[in-house]
């Protein structure tokens, strides 16, 4: 049982001078039901006869040690953490500060599992409009990655057209199914979102090993809730070489693609490596015409939770002083997980102090253009 905590104690301390852009808050819907008024008589008739899944995951197969949420997030007046955007503003947005919320909604990641195409899409375009309406709508600070279903191509597609105008969309996020990111089945999406100037919200969606039906990262289940955790940073590499091996970004060179929660600290060995692989058989990368670490640096941005906690200044120097990274990295913090990255503490601690300026919003705006601070004054 949840037990619902008091609200934390202001924060002190010296005050950042810059604009804050969260790029990982998961907001949720207090309950399934109150989609049901963005779809048509129809489908909500589907989902009362069969119900509504919105975990791909086998719930039981990682139990986390305590709770995947933070227990201070969790409404006085019930539901699940993270379903009240006032509570969440008191919580979290001016504590610390924030300027920015990107949200990142969870409940359409159980989608992923689905078999009927059709439904999916029904319910996330659902999902969309509630969560435009209730968040976007209640505070200029939030804004909305929509999200739009791998079934169907053409019907993603058309989602993100029909938020193109939307104010306080700035990004889609795109759910993991069974394809790796560079496969051209992707491409009506890409062209879609590279048309509407939003760029790809990449999260650890689907299953267990962020696939359909992929029971862990890599050839086996890992033992535990930490040990996947920990391990699941090596599909995000896997994901950034498939795109730029792929040639997604020949094809479609305005893409742009924020890699949130998968870590950053493998990036410059990912970026040697297929250099190196680049350079001595171009012949096996007909797709791509240039240094993959080109590619990289171009068209991809890392959010920073959960952060490596290095302890010494010559691993923190080292963990941020790779080729490119001080414009890939935008910060994050995971709110309302278990594994929120305080923001004070983050920024004042561990984000070098020459760093923080990009991390806090420049590079935000480099990515989702300078409207997403329309509530900074």
């Amino acid at each position: 049982m949840t037990t619902q905590l008091a609200a934390p104690a202001p924060v002190t301390g010296p005050e950042t001078t810059y604009p804050i852009v969260d790029c990982d808050i998961h907001p949720m819907a207090p309950s399934t039901a109150d989609f049901y008024p963005y779809l048509s008589s129809a489908w909500r008739q589907h989902f009362d006869e069969r119900g509504i899944r919105t975990y791909a995951r086998a719930r039981d197969r990682y139990n986390h040690p305590a709770d995947t949420q933070r227990l201070d997030a969790y409404p006085e007046d019930g539901g699940p953490a993270g379903s009240d955007p006032a509570m969440t503003i008191a919580r979290h947005l001016d504590p610390f500060g924030i300027s920015v919320a990107l949200l990142l909604p969870q409940q359409p990641y159980g989608v992923t599992s689905w078999g009927d195409i059709d439904a999916a899409s029904a319910f996330i375009s659902a999902t969309n409009d509630f969560f435009v309406e209730k968040w976007v709508g209640y505070d200029e600070r939030y804004s909305l990655a929509v999200t739009v279903s791998p079934h169907d191509p053409a019907a993603a597609a058309a989602e993100i057209r029909r938020h193109a105008n939307t104010p306080g969309v700035i990004a889609v996020q795109l759910l993991l199914m069974d394809r790796m990111m560079g496969d051209t089945w992707y491409d009506p999406i890409y062209e879609a979102a590279c048309e509407a100037g939003l760029p790809i919200a990449m999260h650890q969606s689907g299953a267990e090993g962020c696939f359909t039906y992929s029971q862990g990262p890599a050839v086996g289940v890992p033992r535990s809730y930490g040990e996947r955790h920990v391990v699941l940073t090596q599909v995000g590499a896997a994901n950034v070489a498939d795109m730029v091996v792929g040639g997604a970004f020949e094809r479609f060179p305005e893409l742009k693609v924020v890699m949130v929660e998968w870590g950053f600290s493998w990036l410059p060995s990912l970026s040697n490596r297929l250099d190196l692989f680049w350079q001595r058989d171009p012949s096996a990368a007909l797709r791509i015409k240039k240094l993959p670490s080109e590619y990289i640096q171009k068209h991809f941005t890392f959010t920073t939770q959960p952060l490596d906690e290095v302890e010494t200044q010559a691993d923190r120097k080292a963990l941020f002083s790779a080729s490119g990274m001080s414009d890939m990295l935008l910060f994050s913090s995971d709110y309302p997980h278990y594994d929120t990255d305080d923001p004070r503490f983050v920024l004042q601690n561990k984000i070098p102090e020459e760093l923080r300026a990009a991390l806090c919003y420049q590079n935000a705006v480099g990515v989702f253009g300078p409207e997403i601070l329309r509530a900074v004054a």
